[in-house]
């Protein structure tokens, strides 16, 4: 289950890469939009404020994150959905807009193909991606991990699907004609890296906390702040710098 509250609690940093991803469509004038895994709202704000004339729905799998993402954007039609399956039930759109979701979806082909599949002739699909697997962070974890019981690990799955960005292109390239790709390094001042973990405990470490009980996440959590503060060593200020990389995809339906 989400924790929606712990999720938002890092919101200038979460939102950003979805302003970045916005600013880069502003010749556009879309009509309708889907925010696909919307979350809180965060992305759909930024949506909103771009095209305010257009009709914006939201779908998020996540109850609790729907619950906030209508309390503060009323007038937006949020809808609880797994967005891993076909959603072309839901119409066609101009935009279909994709805000650090794929990530949590085994089968990024097929995702893709099902947004092409609703966009408009000449629509466009715009999706950013945490590349998490490539930062210190993902280590960090993963080396804390390694020393959970084997009864905690014989079932466990990591939730994060994340392909390269060559792999990424040849995707696009099935479906889209006009591709464009890029990075983003996004350099966080925290905190301390109790601030790094906890910005962490909303998203990459929530797999651990549903399979873990209590006892076992505390000692879990104990080495995770240990190889964090030594991969990311604070700075002569005090602060605690995260750099944090990010993939931005546009692409643009073939006619």
């Amino acid at each position: 289950m989400w924790n929606a509250p712990l999720y938002n609690k890092f919101g200038t940093e979460r939102i950003q890469p979805s302003v970045d991803l916005v600013n880069r469509l502003s010749g556009y004038d879309f009509k309708r939009i889907l925010d696909v895994g919307c979350g809180t709202g965060m992305s759909t704000v930024t949506l909103a404020n771009a095209w305010n004339a257009a009709a914006i729905s939201g779908a998020d799998l996540s109850a609790e994150m729907l619950e906030l993402a209508s309390a503060s954007l009323p007038d937006i039609r949020f809808i609880q959905r797994d967005c891993s399956k076909p959603l072309d039930d839901l119409g066609k759109f101009d935009l279909i807009f994709s805000n650090a979701f794929m990530q949590w979806i085994p089968d990024h082909d097929k995702f893709i193909a099902n947004c092409c599949g609703m966009l408009d002739e000449c629509g466009v699909f715009a999706a950013q991606i945490p590349l998490f697997d490539s930062m210190p962070a993902s280590k960090c974890i993963k080396d804390a991990a390694a020393d959970l019981p084997n009864e905690y690990l014989k079932d466990f799955k990591e939730r994060f699907t994340i392909h390269s960005p060559e792999e990424y292109y040849l995707i696009l390239k099935k479906y889209f004609g006009d591709v464009q790709m890029w990075t983003t390094d996004y350099y966080h001042e925290m905190d301390g890296c109790e601030s790094v973990l906890e910005f962490l405990k909303g998203t990459a470490l929530r797999p651990y906390f549903e399979a873990l009980d209590r006892e076992t996440m505390d000692a879990f959590l104990s080495k995770a702040l240990k190889n964090l503060r030594a991969a990311y060593p604070s700075a002569a200020n005090g602060k605690t710098l995260f750099p944090f990389k990010r993939l931005f995809l546009i692409a643009k339906k073939q006619t």
